[in-house]
């Protein structure tokens, strides 16, 4: 421990509650079974904890880990350890472990405590930070093997393993003169769970800037935008959320995939889906409805590279070497919105970076974007966001911390 005032206080601690049961051991054997108990104060430390277990592999080790490295406790359940403490330590959680790993040792079978009664020591919620680290390794595909699905069940059960990914952003909008929520965070979240019980399991993680929602739907669905009563439920909250709340989400919506294996790809899809102009409802923007036409996605392309240019749609039929016609009926057949609309709508897509950081003028943002006028670019983005690019400006961002 770096700290001797923690030391001290944890000698006391076994002296009030098992007392002459412990002594201080500078030098455990190597082949006897002795309690480790080790300050986490930096990752590198994580590496230090991994070469005593080498070193002392009848041991048992318990990690002390400081409050801003919560998010590395997966590291815990990689290295097998059989029991974890977070800080500020707490004097109930940690006689509990060391009695449990007082049993363990003196029947010598360190195995005693199952990976459920480690991430028992921290509170069974939604932001356990096991369930946080585990879900946050299956989206970036960190998962390399089936057994670390099971070895979850400790802390997430079978039922709780994600099959979609929801990519959330959103705004408060205090254009409207009311009382803001103070957690909007908090407010979000519970609508959803309360949407969805006894509808799908759901778990959140936070990345400031935008929110994932995972969610297990039932497993005959195969697509949510087809499940009728999901897309039903979810429009409740986006709707419940802006008329009680003042709060706007926009989103988007991977695909469903039953092996937990996979759900990076939904994490991925719904990231491609969210910077892509919507068929229907602004709020929710489906990965399904992206076209797998290859020339199609190519034009696509061309408009988003070349959108701040007076582009028209003999320009992209030409450019993939189709007829205007023909491209016209394609593109809102695979897109859902004609090819004005389709373009309107990137433009618009790439106007809101300037509307909320930059103190630019509403007249150089519309030049800046592709718009004929400021006027024009006003209107068009009332009529696809709600309100107008001012309205936008004053409206406070989401961070999800």
């Amino acid at each position: 421990m770096e700290s001797s005032v923690e030391k001290q206080q944890m000698n006391n601690w076994l002296e009030e509650y098992l007392p002459n049961t412990f002594i201080n051991c500078n030098q455990p054997n190597t082949k006897g079974v002795a309690i480790f108990v080790y300050d986490i104060n930096h990752l590198f430390d994580w590496v230090k904890v991994n070469r005593l277990k080498r070193n002392y592999p009848n041991s048992l080790i318990v990690p002390i880990v400081a409050e801003h490295l919560t998010y590395s406790t997966g590291i815990a359940i990689e290295l097998n350890l059989s029991a974890l403490l977070i800080k500020p330590l707490q004097k109930s959680k940690f006689i509990r472990i060391v009695k449990k790993l007082y049993t363990s040792y003196k029947e010598k079978q360190a195995s005693t405590l199952t990976m459920l009664e480690l991430s028992q020591q921290i509170s069974q919620d939604h932001t356990s930070p096991f369930r946080e680290a585990f879900l946050k390794r299956l989206i970036r595909g960190e998962i390399e093997n089936e057994q670390e699905i099971i070895q979850s069940a400790s802390f997430l059960s079978k039922d709780c393993i994600p099959n979609i990914v929801f990519l959330i952003q959103g705004y408060i909008d205090i254009n409207e003169n009311r009382s803001i929520p103070h957690d909007a965070n908090s407010v979000i979240t519970n609508m959803f769970r309360q949407g969805f019980a006894d509808k799908a399991s759901l778990s959140f993680l936070n990345f400031e800037r935008y929110l994932l929602l995972l969610m297990r739907i039932p497993n005959d669905i195969t697509s949510f935008k087809h499940w009728t009563e999901g897309v039903a439920s979810l429009h409740e909250v986006i709707e419940g959320l802006k008329r009680e709340y003042c709060i706007h989400l926009f989103m988007g919506i991977g695909g469903v995939f039953h092996d937990p294996m996979q759900v990076k790809e939904s994490y991925s899809q719904a990231r491609k889906a969210r910077r892509k102009p919507p068929v229907e409802n602004i709020h929710a923007r489906f990965y399904e409805d992206l076209t797998e036409q290859e020339q199609l996605q190519k034009a696509i392309l061309y408009i988003e590279e070349h959108y701040d240019e007076q582009i028209t749609i003999s320009d992209v039929a030409k450019y993939i070497n189709f007829s205007a016609t023909h491209f016209s009926r394609l593109f809102k057949k695979e897109t859902g919105r004609n090819f004005v609309d389709y373009v309107a709508f990137t433009r618009i897509i790439k106007t809101l970076p300037f509307l909320r950081k930059y103190d630019y003028t509403i007249e150089k943002i519309s030049s800046i974007c592709g718009f004929n006028t400021p006027n024009y670019f006003s209107l068009t983005f009332k009529k696809y966001v709600g309100i107008s690019p001012t309205d936008y400006r004053n409206t406070k961002e989401i961070l999800f911390k």
